[in-house]
């Protein structure tokens, strides 16, 4: 069992790794837009209503509609299809990627992260658990939070398993980064074009994840 907890870790930081890329190239390239999550966006569309300025505004509000979308269809496709959502999320995300890929030029940066957009909640949703602990795979502010008491709370009782726990959320938040450093350096390089590289931590996502359920299977056939 703690081989198995191990594993399905290793698929949360690459899963993590996909986050901060895609987290990473959006802001880099589209207007410092973080396509994984609406706050930036939500709080820039009310600051442009309070100032009279329209000019992006329902193309913000149609992000918030798209994101929204993401959750839904999450929803929906876990009661109707027996795979693993993980595995619909890693699909979601290779089809964003195509699609930005496929339009690098569209004038309007918050169309080009629609496609991105619409992954990201899914991808939340489908990773948010990795060995019993609750944590985002797109974003940084609670695993922030969780790391930084764990670790306070750790040297308060010098408890392992509190230890061990701060050390995934740490662990969390440094493939996040280096995600975004990848999308950072190689948008130095390629700019929009970068996007494609973005199945280089998608692939490693999907390695970590057999190499997961290999284990769990073979556990459950010991078992029976």
């Amino acid at each position: 069992m703690k081989k198995i907890a191990q594993r399905q870790k290793l698929v949360h930081y690459s899963a993590s790794l996909i986050g901060g890329f895609m987290a990473g190239y959006t802001v880099f390239n589209h207007m410092e837009i973080m396509g994984n999550a609406q706050t930036g966006n939500l709080i820039k569309m009310v600051l442009d209503m309070c100032r009279g300025d329209l000019t992006f505004i329902w193309f913000m509000a149609l992000s918030f509609l798209i994101y929204c979308g993401g959750n839904v269809f999450y929803v929906l496709v876990r009661r109707k299809v027996k795979i693993s959502m993980k595995i619909v999320s890693l699909i979601c995300t290779s089809a964003a990627v195509v699609a930005v890929g496929a339009i690098p030029y569209v004038r309007n940066d918050y169309v080009a992260c629609y496609p991105i957009i619409f992954a990201a909640p899914i991808q939340w949703n489908a990773f948010k658990i990795a060995a019993g602990n609750s944590s985002s795979t797109i974003f940084s502010s609670n695993n922030v939070r969780q790391a930084s008491m764990l670790t306070t709370n750790y040297f308060l009782t010098r408890d392992k398993a509190t230890g061990a726990k701060a050390r995934f959320y740490w662990l969390t938040l440094l493939s996040f980064n280096s995600g975004v450093a990848m999308a950072g350096l190689i948008s130095v390089w390629l700019g929009v074009f970068s996007i494609w590289f973005c199945f280089v931590p998608i692939g490693i996502t999907v390695i970590s994840y057999y190499f997961y359920m290999s284990e769990k299977l073979r556990v459950a056939a010991l078992v029976a």
